[in-house]
């Protein structure tokens, strides 16, 4: 591998890290992250918005402006976005995903880390004598890219809620930044996982 003297690590680091990849497959995340956002995520976070924004008006009636009441339906959007998140992750996303016996990154130095990370990126040329743990690690971490995705917004609506919107929007800029981040990650890791699939193939 690229950025790696094999001299100074004993075989043993990618034996143990091959053994513990074994196994290791994306059964499908994209479709389950594309199903949140285009089905649960919208109709859940219109519905908890309007049954806080209704809820604070029925029981505080005039007693608080309409904007607060707005906010106490942000504020509940926020903590049912991500229990909401959180559980899909667990019933949906979890199960289109074999993660294998452990973290195949443990068993690596920082050198070898490095170089794995830059090429699921696509800054490296696939390592093909290690590309069955490069691929473990690929899918590793898919799952939590993906798990960021899903309880990213419930931040971003904490943010939101709050009084002091000049703040809010600086930090709003800042997390929409970083989920803009998280999402090309996720389909760089997929993309690296669909173009060496057939190199999987050719070397079994």
């Amino acid at each position: 591998m690229a950025g790696t003297d094999k001299s100074e690590e004993p075989p043993s680091r990618w034996v143990t890290a091959e053994r513990w990849a074994a196994g290791t497959q994306d059964h499908g995340m994209d479709e389950a992250i594309r199903i949140y956002y285009t089905r649960y995520f919208p109709a859940g976070a219109l519905l908890l918005l309007i049954v806080g924004t209704g809820g604070s008006y029925l029981l505080w009636g005039r007693q608080i402006s309409w904007f607060e009441q707005l906010e106490f339906g942000v504020l509940l959007m926020a903590t049912g976005s991500m229990i909401g998140g959180f559980v899909y992750n667990a019933k949906r996303l979890k199960p289109r995903v074999n993660l294998g016996r452990a973290d195949v990154a443990i068993a690596l130095n920082k050198t070898d880390q490095a170089s794995v990370r830059r090429q699921i990126a696509g800054k490296e040329p696939p390592d093909q004598e290690h590309l069955t743990v490069v691929r473990a690690a690929a899918v590793q971490m898919r799952k939590q890219t993906g798990t960021f995705l899903l309880i990213m917004p419930s931040y971003l609506f904490l943010v939101g809620s709050q009084n002091l919107w000049w703040m809010a929007a600086g930090m709003a800029i800042i997390m929409l930044t970083g989920m803009f981040l998280i999402v090309r990650d996720f389909r760089r890791q997929g993309r690296f996982l669909q173009q060496t699939e057939s190199l999987t193939e050719q070397n079994p």
